[in-house]
């Protein structure tokens, strides 16, 4: 017998997810320890993997790992846990799991520890919280009710900090995670590692520090799966956006890992943000509301009187944005989504050009992109003098600019007051004086189940951009002011409406009250993948296929715990065949 390390090496297939028994030279035998990366001979060449398992074994059969790369280890035996749930989950290899967990360069000595600034917390509920982490007492997830954007609770985390415990938190975007760490450095100093996944080497560097507690971790999803030393406290900043779910295989959703890891792990959970995710509120997480409303005072413009082609504002928006302007304090305007195209109309009978040959709307082109035919004048008037129509936020500021009275909007602007935008362009947004939202009830009108949650989230986030001077509002649009959705806003209060689209879900048939899987297969494989999916348990329904791009998708639907096991095996033989397999569990669009 000699001791001996099972190692998974870094290879994407299910065929290494068990490992492979390595004996441990002498030398190495104090370096290694479960989460260590180390060099392993594979199939004739050198790999690196990840040591999952320490034992004594028979020598006789058994190859040498070859060195160690890392001597700091990247997981521990329960983080080792998290990751393998996240892999079954997910139908992923165990090796991109591991792989997520593992900083992007090789981890070096952790640093000294820090000094702790004595601060005095306030009273609020992330401070009491903090407070029970300190004692060592552990509680159910909570979702704090509120904009966590004024960042006031940072402060509060000192009880945690003061019992040698370190605090995770999990920002959307690298623009945020910035956002909170600036201000976090201003308050804890060294105790501050932040990664924002803009630069590998200041990545690691935060991942090592973060190996020495007490310390505050802030990143981005991409650091959900990463170990913290004597982690005590996880917070996710709104943890129903978008962001928070990778697109790509493994779909993680940072929920999830965390709660599975806050179970294994024994750490306290906190989801803050103005709307909980309704998955978060059926998993029985402890609503607490810090203070009255979860977002500013709204101001609802009614706009059922007004007449066809009065434009994206109306005649109150436009006065609010003008006399803002005037002031000379910022106003952002919302749009849900980008649609349209810099296509062109002609100027004398607004026709819109397209091409001859194949119908398709042109741009400012001379030759259409699709079928390369010329196009000439107007078909209608023969005129050939043409203007650009432009996307949604285009056309928007072309209307500010000329109801305002002068050119104050801009597409991403730097010194302009008035901004025009969708959602992603709120994550690097300062605070402004007036938010609108242009279109609240073409927000309402989207095919996916998730639309009406998405919608409130939407608002909810725009509102958390207003600043707190007098008269600072979020302005909402809309031809139904009676809606669920409008009053919700009113209120401030977004608990009532997503409990209504929880039992709306549920009695569709939609997540979380089901499980839900969609499966595509793209790019060359030999024979047909149907009857491998056909063959699944009785207890899933399967939809499906439907064309897509180079390939086919379906829609899985029920209990899907035992088929995630059956579709390792069947993901991994289409893999092999050379076929381009995405596995999407609890997608967000269907």
């Amino acid at each position: 017998m000699t001791p001996a390390a099972r190692v998974v090496p870094d290879v994407a297939s299910f065929s290494v997810d068990d490992g492979f028994w390595y004996s441990v030279p002498e030398h190495l035998t104090a370096d290694l320890s479960v989460g260590t990366i180390v060099r392993i001979p594979l199939s004739g060449r050198r790999v690196r993997g990840w040591v999952v398992q320490l034992a004594e074994r028979e020598a006789a059969k058994l190859k040498d790992v070859l060195g160690v790369s890392a001597k700091l280890p990247v997981f521990d035996t329960d983080l080792l846990e998290g990751l393998l749930w996240a892999a079954r989950h997910y139908v992923a290899p165990v090796s991109a799991l591991l792989a997520r967990a593992t900083p992007p360069n090789l981890p070096r000595k952790p640093p000294s520890e820090p000094e702790v600034p004595n601060l005095t917390s306030g009273r609020t509920a992330l401070a009491r919280l903090s407070e029970r982490t300190a004692a060592g007492r552990t509680s159910p997830a909570t979702a704090v009710v509120s904009n966590w954007r004024p960042l006031e609770w940072l402060t509060d985390l000192g009880p945690v900090f003061d019992a040698g415990r370190s605090v995770l938190v999990v920002a959307a975007t690298a623009a945020e995670a910035s956002f909170v760490a600036s201000a976090a450095r201003s308050v804890w100093g060294e105790l501050v590692a932040a990664a924002t996944g803009e630069d590998a080497a200041g990545d690691t560097a935060a991942w090592t520090a973060a190996q020495m507690a007490p310390r505050l971790m802030i990143t981005t999803p991409k650091g959900a799966a990463w170990r913290v030393e004597r982690l005590g406290l996880a917070i996710a900043l709104e943890e129903s956006r978008r962001s928070m779910k990778d697109r790509q295989t493994p779909t993680i959703h940072v929920r999830d890992l965390l709660i599975t890891r806050s179970r294994i792990e024994g750490f306290n959970l906190v989801f803050y943000g103005p709307t909980p995710g309704v998955e978060l509120l059926a998993a029985g997480a402890e609503v607490v509301r810090d203070g009255n409303r979860s977002w500013p005072l709204v101001e609802v413009v009614d706009r059922s009187e007004d007449p066809p082609g009065s434009g994206f504002l109306s005649s109150h928006t436009a006065a609010a944005i003008s006399a803002t302007v005037e002031g000379g304090r910022r106003v952002f305007v919302f749009t849900h989504h980008r649609a349209g195209s810099a296509s062109a109309r002609c100027a004398r009978c607004r026709s819109t050009r397209t091409c001859r040959s194949c119908g398709r709307r042109l741009g400012l082109v001379e030759t259409c992109p699709r079928c390369s035919a010329q196009t000439g004048p107007c078909t209608t008037c023969g005129g050939t003098e043409f203007e650009a129509m432009g996307t949604v936020p285009e056309r928007l500021v072309v209307e500010i600019n000329r109801r305002v009275g002068r050119v104050v909007a801009g597409i991403h602007p730097t010194d302009l007051l008035v901004e025009v935008g969708t959602e992603r362009d709120l994550a690097s947004l300062d605070s402004v004086a007036v938010s609108v939202a242009a279109d609240v009830d073409g927000m309402l009108l989207g095919s996916g189940y998730r639309t009406a949650e998405e919608a409130l989230r939407q608002l909810a986030r725009l509102a958390s951009v207003v600043g707190s001077e007098s008269g600072s509002r979020l302005i909402v649009q809309t031809t139904r002011p009676d809606s669920l959705l409008v009053t919700t806003m009113r209120r401030g209060d977004p608990i009532p409406y997503l409990e209504r689209v929880l039992v709306e879900r549920a009695r569709e048939g939609f997540p979380p009250s089901t499980e839900l899987l969609a499966l595509e297969v793209r790019g060359p494989m030999s024979g047909d993948p149907s009857p491998d999916l056909e063959s699944l348990s009785q207890d899933v329904t399967l939809l499906g296929p439907v064309p897509v791009e180079d390939g086919q998708r379906w829609l899985l639907t029920g209990k899907l715990g035992r088929v995630k096991n059956d579709l390792r095996s069947i993901v991994g033989r289409w893999r092999d065949k050379g076929a381009t397999v995405r596995v999407d569990v609890d997608p967000i669009d269907l």
